[in-house]
């Protein structure tokens, strides 16, 4: 969990500030992290495992759908390319908070906390 945290903070911090900002994306290492956070998906508090399991795949689509979206040919995106990373942020935000929320559940349920916390570590 903490290195899924640290790769989507880090994925966060490459974020475009304005639309038109040109960035280089590397999700390498989030993606990384989320093939390995699918092996643990079989957390026992059944609302843990869902909020587990929604975070994966909102950060999953979301990465996917801000790549998708990077114009190939050249710097500028069209505007259907920016409603589209748009779209994906949007869903990788979801995906941030569903990771908060099995996090939390996990630090109630079963008082496990990551020690220093990595939401607060940046």
């Amino acid at each position: 969990m903490v290195s899924l945290i640290k790769e989507a903070m880090k994925a966060q911090e490459g974020r475009p500030s304005a639309e038109l900002e040109l960035v280089t994306l590397d999700f390498g290492g989030l993606m990384d992290a989320l093939s390995t956070a699918r092996l643990f998906d079989s957390l026992p508090d059944p609302k843990t495992r869902t909020a587990w399991s929604a975070a994966i795949e909102h950060l999953d689509e979301g990465a996917r759908e801000v790549l998708d979206s990077a114009p190939e040919d050249r710097l500028i995106q069209s505007p259907q390319e920016a409603a589209q990373a748009l779209r994906g942020w949007r869903t990788f935000d979801e995906g941030i908070k569903y990771l908060k929320a099995a996090q939390a559940r996990l630090h109630r349920t079963y008082d496990l906390k990551p020690s220093p916390d990595p939401w607060e570590a940046r």
